[in-house]
């Protein structure tokens, strides 16, 4: 909670206003009091919704839906004003945290306490199916935990502000991973898409991760669509349950009434949350009814409070604010604009860390185009993405285009001649800047101002990569001269600052993630790991064909490499006294056609354990054919070489051309790729390398 600011209103309806709960995508949530002193969290609509004559009567049209819903477990919605300046409603205060927080903060509750929670939101549900409504919308975020229990809220609001946004089909309404398939298809979603969300939050509650995982929700749709949900961890006593609930098929799931009887039927009312929760988790839905109680009692009983200063752990006001959520936009992967709580709204932005999708230079986004396009003509086509996942970086021979990738939007071009041999354009560690390598020196851009700065100017240079924390750019210098071999910039000066030893040109450079390494391959077929404060070698191996490609190289951490060669992906752990050794290749006898192929690319998801390959018959590459082997490995680094089992998948590409120029989303949420028929970048799941979406 915080106090009001001068601009908050004092009293909206009936409902003196004492405090900020927070605010969202679609408005600001206040605590208020009518007459009687009860109190209520009161919703007040954005300007620019307000000002919408569809989004009203969308806003209308569910207020009156919800006004109907009424039973156990379900906050009534006190009053309201669609046709004032400002619509607003007011709706029963819930003292307790959202279940999304609860989890997040004390972790997975126990069996006893899940099905407590299951029977209540089944029975809840129950009573809305029978009256004809259905949620909608069903999570954890609007899942209200309290002394009295689970508190569902939010039937269908949320959809007034949504279905304004669905005109050209981009947005559902709904929650990735508890969105049923027909919802996300875009088909009518009734009672059977709640009992889908039942399972979904059931799953949740047991183990504290959704049942499809987590990742962009494109990601989590897919797996939702296709795949079978992630039941290893639910005792085994209820996954039955759970499955039938996340059946693919609403006419095979059960209903509401269904569930609740198989959970054990309905539950009885608690008055304190000990009955039903575990202790630390009861402890925390206190701390949320102890905040109000003080701001109630230093709001003077309801006098108006502007000014007041409101003592609290801020957790327990942002589990505040999540008792609201659907206010904010239905992706948990929501900007943070739209889920900030009060008093965040006005700090200024940290400048040591840029947005690559605010912080960009006025040259930038105005020679952008309307829809991505890809800046090149030719075949050389590589994509990055920036350290914060937001924005993918496309280059081509006429430049960088920096993309919105999960919106379809082209943000900004960099508007460069790219020769062919230059390196591919890394993101610096705090996304301010791009470079790459070329014959010419290191081409830096920052993105915020458009200064463009050469280091090593009029060197021929052939890869470059940026320090983890970001004070020096490390170049390969193909100046085979005292000047030349791989050697760091200092970013401020401009200086050599440190000459990696024994080292020559490099055709690709990495650092670990700690940055306590640096490994390089140089022309020479020669894998070098440096100590990357020293300089000194502490592994090598020669002997390694090389490949071109844009990278071949990446560094898991703890102590190990993967090289690519054309037999596939090498893996060394150079902390070993032999530095091991195993290759990635597929099985002769299994697959024969895709054995004698040879590696083109490969890209590293640490995140996942997993390493993606592109294999290509050399002939037929030699007579135009496309690259049409793609593996995906699963594998635990940390097993000792002995016992490392490895699951080899092939998958079919849905373009013959996929392949060159791949990257991973630096969260694991996606794989982007290049199809060069088409001249597009592909958005693949990192699971099957399924297409999620294709732009440019």
């Amino acid at each position: 909670m915080h106090s009001l600011a001068d601009d908050d209103p004092g009293q909206i309806g009936p409902y003196r206003i004492t405090a900020l709960l927070g605010s969202g995508g679609m408005g600001r949530v206040y605590l208020g009091f009518d007459r009687d002193d009860h109190p209520a969290a009161v919703k007040v609509v954005k300007a620019e919704y307000a000002y919408d004559p569809d989004f009203r009567e969308r806003f209308a049209r569910e207020l009156s839906s919800a006004q109907r819903v009424h039973g156990p477990g379900i906050p009534r919605v006190y009053a309201a004003d669609t046709s004032g300046e400002r619509p607003w409603l007011a709706t029963a205060y819930v003292k307790g945290p959202s279940l999304q927080h609860l989890i997040e903060q004390t972790g997975p509750l126990p069996e006893p306490s899940a099905v407590y929670l299951a029977r209540a939101i089944a029975q809840a549900l129950t009573g809305v199916h029978a009256q004809g409504l259905a949620h909608r919308d069903l999570k954890p975020a609007n899942t209200m935990v309290s002394a009295e229990g689970p508190q569902v809220i939010d039937f269908g609001i949320a959809r007034a502000a949504e279905d304004g946004h669905q005109g050209d089909g981009s947005t559902l309404a709904g929650t990735p991973g508890y969105m049923a398939p027909e919802a996300s298809r875009g088909e009518q979603a009734g009672p059977p898409a709640d009992v889908f969300a039942l399972g979904g939050i059931l799953v949740w509650a047991l183990t504290g991760s959704g049942p499809f995982g987590d990742g962009h929700p494109s990601s989590v749709l897919y797996r939702a669509e296709n795949l079978d949900p992630e039941l290893d961890r639910v005792p085994p006593q209820l996954r039955p349950l759970a499955a039938a609930c996340l059946d693919k098929d609403p006419a095979r799931r059960p209903t509401a009434a269904q569930a609740l009887q198989a959970l054990g039927g309905p539950v009885t009312p608690t008055t304190a949350a000990e009955q039903w929760l575990p202790p630390h988790a009861a402890a925390a839905v206190a701390r949320v009814a102890a905040e109000y109680d003080r701001v109630r009692t230093l709001s003077g009983n309801g006098s108006k409070s502007r000014g007041l200063l409101v003592a609290g752990a801020a957790t327990v006001a942002l589990c505040l604010v999540a008792g609201f959520g659907y206010w904010a936009v239905a992706d948990p992967s929501a900007p943070a604009e739209e889920t900030q709580t009060a008093g965040e709204e006005d700090e200024a932005p940290q400048r040591d860390q840029c947005d690559p999708t605010e912080h960009l230079a006025d040259e930038y986004t105005e020679a952008a185009s309307d829809t991505p396009t890809v800046p090149s003509s030719t075949d050389r086509i590589f994509s990055q993405f920036s350290n914060d996942g937001s924005v993918l970086a496309v280059s081509g021979n006429r430049g960088v285009a920096l993309w919105d990738w999960e919106n379809g939007e082209e943000l900004a071009l960099i508007e460069a001649n790219i020769p062919h041999s230059a390196g591919v354009p890394e993101f610096s560690p705090n996304d301010c800047e791009l470079a790459w390598a070329t014959e010419e020196g290191a081409q830096v851009y920052s993105l915020e101002t458009g200064e463009h700065t050469v280091h090593a100017e009029g060197r021929e240079l052939r890869e470059l990569a940026f320090s983890p924390d970001g004070s020096v750019l490390t170049v390969a210098d193909n100046g085979f001269d005292s000047e030349g071999g791989t050697y760091d910039i200092d970013l401020e000066t401009g200086d050599t600052v440190q000459v990696h030893g024994d080292g020559t040109s490099m055709v690709s450079l990495v650092y670990a993630a700690d940055g306590e390494h640096l490994a390089g391959i140089d022309l020479l077929d020669q894998l070098r790991v440096w100590d990357a404060e020293s300089g000194e070698v502490v592994f090598s191996h020669d002997g390694l064909a090389q490949l071109d490609i844009g990278s071949g190289l990446a560094m898991p951490g703890g102590g190990e490499v993967i090289v690519a060669t054309p037999d596939g992906p090498v893996h060394y752990d150079f902390l070993t006294d032999d530095g091991g050794g195993y290759i990635f290749e597929p099985d002769e006898d299994d697959d024969e056609e895709a054995y004698g192929a040879e590696l083109v690319e490969f890209a590293h998801n640490p995140h996942q354990n997993r390493i993606y390959t592109v294999r290509a018959d050399p002939e037929e590459a030699e007579d135009g054919g496309r690259y049409s082997y793609l593996h995906i490995w699963d594998w635990d680094h940390t097993q000792e070489h002995e016992n490392e089992e490895d699951v080899e998948e092939e998958v079919e590409p849905e373009s013959e051309s996929l392949g060159l120029g791949m990257a991973v989303h630096p969260e694991g949420e996606v794989v982007s790729g290049t199809d060069l028929d088409a001249g597009q970048i592909l958005i693949m799941s990192p699971d099957d390398l399924a297409e999620i979406d294709r732009l440019g």
